[in-house]
């Protein structure tokens, strides 16, 4: 697999907010399920389940000095991002049951899950977003939940505007369309599905996740998995399927959907 020198990378970071985020352990419903082979529910952190009441994903309007784009970049980024959304909107309402849509026009920054609208994710543009530290690379999402009942709120995403900046991190459509559906899944509840592998280090490292003969990753697996993606995996799948959740992000959504109702 042709990999570029280096590679998108992002990350679920969940945002504490006075109201909307459980920031202790939730006392877990009866029955409720929170991970499987592949898959892992951001369950410590607030999110048990999905809704299944609409859930609505918008771009904001992207600010020029806070993405160190020019126009024609941004142009190309939001295309991108836009395309992508609206086929990862169509694959949740698919797996899920519950309606997901890409908003036309723009909406106003979020920043805070107390003030954060119910159901609304979106999805900005900035230089380096990771905080702390602001890592080259990185993408970064900010999932909120409902207290009343632990279900995903909504929250915001930002993207880093250095993969349409010619160097060493420009990405390819398919790593962005990865790292757009990676993103999302944090938004609704997936966290990452990294485990302990063969090396038996006690540690879940980078890529380390279920695999198959395809060199599948989840698409959940940190920093980015996706079809295609373990070692030795081939570009032409990548490609062809790129931004499509795996049959293991596949079951989490469809735990996240089933815990609501139990």
């Amino acid at each position: 697999m042709t990999v570029k020198r280096k590679i998108v990378r992002s990350v679920g970071v969940l945002a504490a907010g006075l109201g909307l985020v459980a920031l202790s352990n939730p006392a877990y419903a009866a029955g409720d399920v929170y991970k499987g082979t592949g898959w892992r529910i951001l369950s410590g952190r607030g999110i048990e389940s999905l809704s299944p009441d609409p859930y609505v994903i918008h771009l904001v309007k992207p600010n020029a000095a806070a993405t160190k784009l020019t126009a024609a970049q941004t142009k190309k980024a939001e295309a991108q991002l836009r395309a992508q959304l609206k086929k990862t909107a169509a694959q949740l309402t698919s797996v899920t049951g519950t309606k997901f849509t890409l908003a036309s026009g723009y909406h106003k920054e979020q920043n805070a899950c107390d003030t954060a609208e119910r159901h609304v994710i979106t999805v900005g543009l900035k230089y380096r977003p990771l905080t702390p530290g602001h890592t080259p690379g990185y993408s970064q999402a900010h999932p909120c939940s409902a207290m009343a009942n632990q279900s995903a709120w909504g929250g915001w995403i930002w993207v880093d505007s250095e993969y349409w900046i010619p160097g060493d991190w420009d990405a390819s459509p398919a790593l962005v369309s990865n790292m757009m559906s990676h993103e999302i899944g944090h938004s609704i509840g997936l966290d990452h599905a990294n485990v302990d592998g063969p090396d038996a280090n006690t540690t879940a490292d980078a890529y380390e996740c279920v695999t198959n003969s395809s060199k599948d990753l989840p698409m959940m697996c940190s920093p980015n998995g996706g079809h295609g993606r373990a070692k030795g995996g081939s570009a032409d799948r990548v490609k062809k399927y790129a931004g499509q959740y795996t049959k293991w992000d596949i079951a989490g959504l469809k735990a996240l959907k089933a815990n609501f109702s139990r």
